[in-house]
């Protein structure tokens, strides 16, 4: 009992500093854990800053100019591409046509309707041509035009008007594959039969003209064909007289007189030839 008694005082000492000891390391862990979860937490925090995407307010993404839409699942949607009718598709693919030409021809037409383009034989009856055509508004077939020669002229491909409907506020634009805009006659077998004038001498007599001053064929139909002069005749007054000769119609249904073709030439670079 008193070896107890004596041996009390030293087992509170060693109760009070294992207590201590077991506190201290109770506070080391605690502070530990604690740096160990806020270093952690601070991790995913600026892990959560750095990877999610600010969402814009409008529904579209500030980076795509409006062009690409954010949905509700926060997914990117491709931006909308033109679409083509079945029609337009099969049409396409018939006439060996590249997809993305038709394409550009719906886009800067805006036409809802891509048809088969129509020509002629020796006889006059319609024939099925390989080319498309696009109906477009009368005052806005020259630019329309314009536009789709520089757009399809340095791929091979030949726009013209081929119907003209003064009045009637809707004309059409044909797209030809190929390089040789004298096709552009041959298909349409554009001649002036009630002179005697074949679809060749219209063809001859346009290549002679071009070798002097060059030209674009801009339209043509079975009995018309419409030049754009990239370079005028030297000598307007003696080319006109020669388009007289050539088609009377050009200027007893058109200017009057030779005076007034040849102004009409120097001042819209172009020349209409029509055998009524």
């Amino acid at each position: 009992m008193r070896r107890l008694y004596r041996l009390f005082p030293f087992l509170i000492v060693l109760t009070g500093t294992a207590l201590l000891l077991m506190g201290a390391g109770s506070e080391v862990n605690s502070s530990n854990t604690g740096s160990a979860m806020n270093g952690k937490t601070s991790g995913m925090v600026t892990k959560t800053t750095e990877s999610s995407p600010i969402r814009p307010t409008n529904g579209l993404s500030s980076r795509a100019s409006g062009s690409t839409v954010i949905n509700k699942t926060n997914k990117v949607s491709a931006p909308a591409a033109t679409l083509l009718s079945a029609s337009a598709e099969e049409l396409a693919d018939t006439l060996k046509f590249d997809r993305k030409v038709v394409v550009m021809v719906k886009e800067i037409t805006s036409a809802r309707i891509i048809s088969r383009l129509t020509g002629f034989d020796s006889e006059g009856y319609q024939i099925i041509a390989s080319g498309i055509v696009v109906s477009v508004p009368e005052d806005k077939t020259d630019r329309i035009l314009s536009s789709l020669r520089r757009k399809l002229l340095p791929i091979k491909y030949m726009p013209f008007i081929v119907e003209i409907n003064a009045g009637l506020k809707i004309e059409k634009i044909g797209i030809l594959k190929g390089t040789d805009q004298y096709d552009i006659l041959r298909i349409m077998h554009t001649n002036g039969d009630n002179y005697d004038i074949s679809n060749q001498d219209v063809i001859e007599r346009l290549k002679e003209w071009e070798i002097l001053s060059p030209f674009d064929i801009a339209g043509a139909d079975n009995d018309w064909v419409e030049i754009e002069f990239r370079t005028l005749p030297k000598d307007l007054k003696a080319f006109a007289q020669e388009v007289y000769d050539f088609c009377p119609d050009a200027l007893d249904k058109g200017p009057g007189s030779i005076e007034e073709l040849e102004n009409e030439i120097q001042k819209t670079k172009k020349l209409f030839l029509w055998w009524d």
